[in-house]
């Protein structure tokens, strides 16, 4: 991914993310010799006695993902989808709106016509925009803040409580990510625009505020959410950038010198964040994975699945390494690589799969850490898919090394989607079967793993 993208990735992940433990790998001894190894840990000119494995093989099943830290990314999602193969997701969002440039005693003559809110569309979306979607809008009266942590399951309450909450502002559209609207005689960049209703605005603007802390007191923050339930494969899940000019709570007045309009907006110091849910009771009782999140630990079938929005992510684990450590002799570890295939049979133009996956490590506490080979470059980890072979090769050649020496513990690894919080998209990977009751395993996943021998 590129390295904005990645520093900032490094810069927001894992911060008191709690987690499961579940699944396990078989170890096969097959070993050749394998010359023409060139990257790795062990220098090239060390290189004595190389060794590789390529059926080490792994025993892997999907687990439900637990709740991320979703405070204040770059680009938000709202909407609902309903996934033939995922089931039902539902994206929502909370956000203060604040006064712009740290404004002061601010008060508005004059008579108010309309009140709107605007989002602006991120370029990229997820899911089927021909369908229309139901927007409401909601008053939050619980305070949020720009410097405390908020997970994607929490949910803020809202006028009169989040059970019985009344709508402040609500539209039905067919969403249009990439397209321009026209207001009257003027083009705008595309947003979401939702209508609020008028006595709500009124309230609003018939107040005066001394500062953006005294209207936060007033006005707490917008809950936005999709009502829509989508049939199944119908649905979007659409992306925002909150801190886009075009984003705003405009309203529209007139004074007696003629019409103007004044907006409050999100910027560096407001506080959002955005809710996930998912419903996989709409999915038959026969699909693989419900039953492996019914049953963990449990797999029989060839697949196993990653999706984002804290969705569901897949486990690895390495039960048998003792085999490896009792060779009789030691090894150094040139290259572990992880091959993961997607069964492109499961996706679609709506339904792509992920952009890019990673693993992360289990500490004894059950933390989840970035693995060494991360903090190298984005190059040498990998994860991105190769479209033209539709697989993801991660590098944990570091990490293993520190594995098989002991270092850190050997509590398996999960494996997920990069960007969770601002993507929605999923994918259906091969497990580690080589085979099952449905067929062979065209898509099994394995690690290739090529090492020294140290005498």
């Amino acid at each position: 991914m590129p390295s904005r993208i990645y520093n900032e990735f490094l810069s927001r992940t894992f911060r008191g993310t709690k987690i499961f433990l579940i699944s396990a790998v078989v170890l096969m001894a097959s070993c050749k010799k394998e010359s023409d190894i060139g990257s790795g840990i062990q220098p090239s000119g060390d290189v004595i006695d190389l060794q590789s494995q390529d059926s080490l093989t792994l025993k892997t099943y999907t687990v439900k993902e637990d709740s991320l830290r979703s405070d204040e990314p770059a680009i938000v999602q709202i909407g609902n989808i309903n996934d033939p193969i995922f089931g039902e997701t539902r994206a929502s969002l909370f956000t203060q709106f604040v006064i712009p440039n740290d404004l002061q005693g601010l008060a508005f003559p004059g008579t108010l016509d309309s009140c709107a809110l605007c989002l602006a569309y991120d370029y990229d979306y997820y899911g089927d925009t021909t369908s229309p979607q139901e927007f409401r809008v909601y008053q939050m009266t619980e305070d949020i803040y720009h410097d405390s942590l908020y997970y994607s399951n929490k949910v803020s309450q809202c006028y009169p409580t989040f059970a019985s909450r009344i709508y402040v502002g609500d539209t039905t559209v067919t969403p249009h990510p990439r397209k321009k609207i026209t207001l009257g005689s003027n083009t705008y960049q595309p947003q979401l625009r939702i209508p609020m209703q008028y006595g709500f605005a009124q309230q609003i603007f018939s107040g005066s505020y001394s500062n953006t802390a005294a209207f936060l007191q007033f006005m707490k923050g917008l809950y936005v959410e999709s009502v829509t339930t989508p049939t199944p494969g119908s649905g979007a899940l659409l992306r925002f950038n909150l801190l886009d000019t075009t984003t705003k709570l405009i309203f529209y007045y007139h004074t007696s010198n003629g019409p103007t309009s004044f907006s409050f907006v999100v910027n560096s110091g407001a506080a959002y964040y955005s809710h996930f849910a998912h419903d996989y009771s709409t999915l038959p009782s026969s699909s693989s994975l419900v039953q492996q999140l019914a049953s963990p630990g449990v797999n029989t079938s060839n697949e196993v699945y990653v999706s984002g929005c804290s969705g569901v992510k897949t486990k690895i684990e390495f039960p048998y390494l003792n085999n490896l450590r009792n060779l009789g002799y030691s090894i150094a570890i040139n290259k572990a690589e992880l091959i993961i295939k997607a069964d492109p049979s499961t996706a679609s133009a709506d339904f792509p799969a992920n952009k890019q996956l990673y693993v992360t490590s289990i500490d004894t506490s059950g933390k989840q850490l970035l693995l060494p080979d991360m903090f190298e470059n984005s190059v040498y980890f990998g994860g991105s898919l190769i479209t033209s072979t539709n697989e993801y090769h991660i590098n944990i050649a570091r990490y293993f090394q520190e594995l098989m020496s002991g270092i850190v513990p050997n509590n398996g690894l999960y494996l997920k989607e990069i960007d969770p919080d601002s993507q929605g998209r999923r994918v259906v990977l091969g497990s580690s079967n080589f085979s099952s009751s449905s067929g062979t395993n065209n898509y099994r996943m394995y690690l290739h793993l090529v090492y020294t021998r140290i005498n």
